[in-house]
């Protein structure tokens, strides 16, 4: 049984749920007390809908994978009936004898007052597949020194007015931080798109903080040295998440991750049809 500790704000405790209790420590029964039984959680271009019908199945399965999967939070942001964190899930992967992985991300949440009710989360999983493949582990960047010691923010209107149009305004991604390593082979998510409009998702704020889920549409610039240059000018989106400080007047700093993985093997897709006759 999890222990309340005094002082938590319930917010928080609902995202430590997530975090420690249930996949820190690989306890699924956890859900029932921090998820609605309709929770929707969006990836990449996949939705899982419904908390035990497709959510925890695919959630079980990579925990099965990585059996002994940390994770560590870096950033947490609370807001009022929602939440978001940036991360690091680190572990060994049994469908790969034994190698090291760690892959960022940033996940965010509605809540109903008391449950998570509907989530949106990208991932760098084509840092995973690199490292299981090159048995090459990226460092984990050191954790928050209490992540669930915070009280939630009201929302602020104008930084999330700020926050829309510094979104929807970048079109070349060439404002955005690099959320890959310097010493990384992925191509930076500016280098993979030429935007002609973004949509987002789901945005909220929490006083001079801000997170969001987008979909950038676009078509290829290249970047993936084993796509065809066939397919440079073909459509594509590319979805990602990020969490921002909002200053005067202006975004003062982001953390964006986007899913690379997913674009490439969109792309591969795209390749296999192009080469049948």
């Amino acid at each position: 049984m999890t222990t309340h500790i005094a002082g938590i704000h319930p917010v928080a405790r609902l995202l430590r749920g997530f975090a420690v209790d249930f996949l820190t420590c690989h306890d699924p029964s956890v859900v029932e007390r921090i998820m609605t039984p309709d929770y929707r959680l969006h990836i990449g271009s996949v939705v899982f809908n419904g908390r035990d019908t497709e959510y925890l199945p695919a959630t079980r399965a990579q925990l099965e994978q990585f059996p002994g999967l940390c994770v560590t939070v870096h950033d947490v942001i609370l807001g009022q009936n929602a939440c978001a964190m940036r991360f690091t899930e680190h572990g060994a992967s049994v469908k790969d004898s034994g190698r090291l992985a760690s892959w960022r991300g940033i996940t965010m949440f509605r809540t109903d007052g008391e449950r998570l009710q509907r989530g949106w989360a990208e991932e760098d999983y084509i840092a995973r597949k690199r490292q299981l493949s090159s048995c090459i582990f990226d460092v984990v960047e050191a954790p928050h020194p209490a992540p669930w010691d915070q009280t939630p923010a009201a929302p602020d209107a104008a930084a999330e007015a700020i926050a829309s149009a510094w979104i929807t305004g970048i079109h070349a991604l060439g404002d955005y931080p690099q959320e890959s390593r310097p010493d990384a082979p992925e191509p930076p998510a500016h280098a993979l798109i030429e935007v002609s409009r973004t949509e987002i998702d789901m945005l909220f704020s929490a006083g001079s903080r801000a997170a969001f889920h987008g979909t950038h549409y676009g078509v290829y610039a290249g970047g993936f040295s084993d796509i065809p240059a066939s397919l440079l000018g073909s459509a594509i989106t590319l979805r990602v998440a990020g969490m921002l400080d909002i200053g005067k007047d202006e975004v003062a700093s982001a953390r964006i991750f986007a899913d690379k993985l997913g674009l490439y093997r969109a792309l591969r897709q795209l390749a296999s049809a192009q080469r049948q006759p």
